[in-house]
């Protein structure tokens, strides 16, 4: 009988037989829960057929990565079979024979208690790929007369003014001809090499590599940026982005029919919000960010109005009943 063993840190975290369906995800509810931010709440499902081993992608929001990190196609079966690493989030998920098909042989057993081919630095790098890859990085560049969103598609990536060497290229004057580099090795890090005019970030000027968190506003030279990657979905994410962009028209950062324009194009593609502002040059890369490190605050807000509103409201449909009523009764008393 086939089973599944799933790894986390070079740690065995389950071993089940494939006899029946299983989920695997953050949720209560699932066989195999994994309580990991990149995972979501129905992550994957496995189930036996034919004798192997099907998985299935549930329209996850990470996804799933097979082998060479080519991504799981959400809804549709994918035979798993023996050999194959699948990386669901940092967990890695892969088929294996039972003691007892195997006979109960102590040295197949122990043979098969490796949990990645290659030790863990093999399985070490296969996460550091897997989340890149589900990161999924850009950089959009805002400057007035360059304003486009660049994927960064290596786990180094080179940023100056030199077509050829360069992997995001910004043909400015500011700009030296290999200026900067984002790199990732489990998080994401700036560095400058040492470029005539600077790398900034929010606004300070670093030597060397500085950490870069996710709606990050970085300078190369003048040409301002902002870095951008995808993140685990929270529960409330819809109403937090609806929260930024209202907060956004009211601070007078972007018009309301900008705001509203934004939140539909982020609806209909999934886009990020400080994506589409500073794509479309209605928000500089350092305004969203300092938006964003307020966002807590500003769900706060939005929240309150919103029962205040939702409040005040309720008080008026009362209002009106009790003048109807009174109406009713002044009529039936005539």
């Amino acid at each position: 009988m086939k089973r599944i063993r799933v790894t986390l840190g070079g740690e065995v975290v389950a071993e089940v037989d494939a006899d029946r369906e299983l989920i695997l995800g953050r949720g209560e509810g699932a066989d195999i829960r994994i309580q990991d931010g990149e995972i979501s709440t129905r992550h994957l499902r496995i189930r036996p057929e034919g004798g192997g081993v099907v998985v299935t992608d549930l329209g996850s929001t990470n996804g799933s990565m097979l082998d060479d990190s080519t991504p799981l196609a959400p809804n549709q079966d994918v035979e798993l079979e023996r050999g194959h690493k699948l990386m669901v989030g940092p967990a890695m998920v892969e088929v294996v024979e039972s003691a007892a098909a195997a006979g109960d042989s102590e040295g197949y057993f122990e043979a098969e208690k490796t949990v990645a081919v290659g030790g863990a630095g093999m399985q070490a790098a296969l996460i550091n790929v897997a989340r890149f890859k589900a990161a999924s990085p850009r950089l959009v560049i805002g400057a007035e007369h360059d304003r486009r969103t660049v994927p960064i598609t290596e786990m180094e990536a080179v940023i100056g003014r030199d077509r050829e060497t360069c992997q995001i290229e910004i043909p400015h004057a500011s700009v030296s001809a290999k200026h900067a580099s984002i790199v990732f090795d489990g998080h994401f890090e700036l560095k400058d090499h040492g470029s005539s005019n600077g790398t900034f970030v929010d606004g300070n000027r670093i030597s060397g590599a500085a950490t870069i968190q996710p709606e990050t506003a970085i300078t190369i030279g003048t040409v301002d940026c902002l870095f951008v990657c995808n993140q685990p979905q929270s529960d409330d994410a819809a109403r937090l982005n609806e929260a930024l962009a209202n907060h956004a028209a009211n601070m007078s950062k972007v018009t309301e029919a900008q705001a509203r324009q934004v939140l539909d194009e982020h609806r209909k593609t999934g886009r990020l919000l400080g994506e589409l502002f500073v794509e479309k040059g209605m928000m500089s890369p350092q305004d969203w960010a300092d938006l964003w490190r307020q966002r807590e605050v500003v769900a706060t807000l939005g929240s309150r109005a919103a029962g205040a509103k939702s409040g005040a409201s309720s008080w008026i449909v009362y209002a009106l009943l009790a003048v109807a009523v009174a109406v009713i009764a002044f009529l039936m008393l005539r």
